[in-house]
């Protein structure tokens, strides 16, 4: 018998696999979507915490406002600057496009309404969010000279 300089190779067999009993892996699949998630949840959570930090400082700069325009011998004009100066000063870039409104006479009692809105960031999509806040004051009037 003659016999080959290579050695009969043993053929492995291929099992089959038994599909019937597979759940499939999908830890992968769970762990992507569960990331998304969380980091979708997130960027929602900073995105209230900035609102509500920019509401914040609009309510205090249409505080100042008011005070400034129901003070005695004041008007409406004085509420602007006032109400702007604060709200430069504690938001910075947070604060954008602002608008100052006020109503009221200047009549001792009367009550002075001041409105102040401004947009502020989206931090995880591009745009803005627009924010307003409103405050009151009865009016002192105008002195007596």
């Amino acid at each position: 018998m003659r016999q080959s300089c290579h050695p009969r190779r043993r053929r492995r067999r291929r099992r089959r696999v038994d599909w019937r009993d597979d759940r499939g892996d999908i830890a992968g699949v769970e762990i992507l979507f569960s990331t998304v998630f969380l980091i979708a949840m997130f960027l929602f959570v900073c995105q209230v915490v900035i609102w509500w930090h920019t509401r914040n400082i609009l309510e205090q700069a249409a505080a100042e406002g008011a005070r400034a325009a129901a003070a005695a011998d004041a008007t409406c004009d004085a509420a602007e600057p006032a109400a702007s100066r604060l709200a430069v000063r504690m938001g910075g870039n947070w604060v954008n496009s602002m608008t100052i409104d006020c109503v009221g006479d200047g009549a001792d009692g009367s009550i002075v309404h001041v409105t102040v809105t401004a947009n502020t960031p989206m931090f995880a999509l591009p745009g803005t969010l627009q924010v307003s806040a409103v405050a009151t004051a009865p009016s002192e009037g105008v002195a007596d000279p």
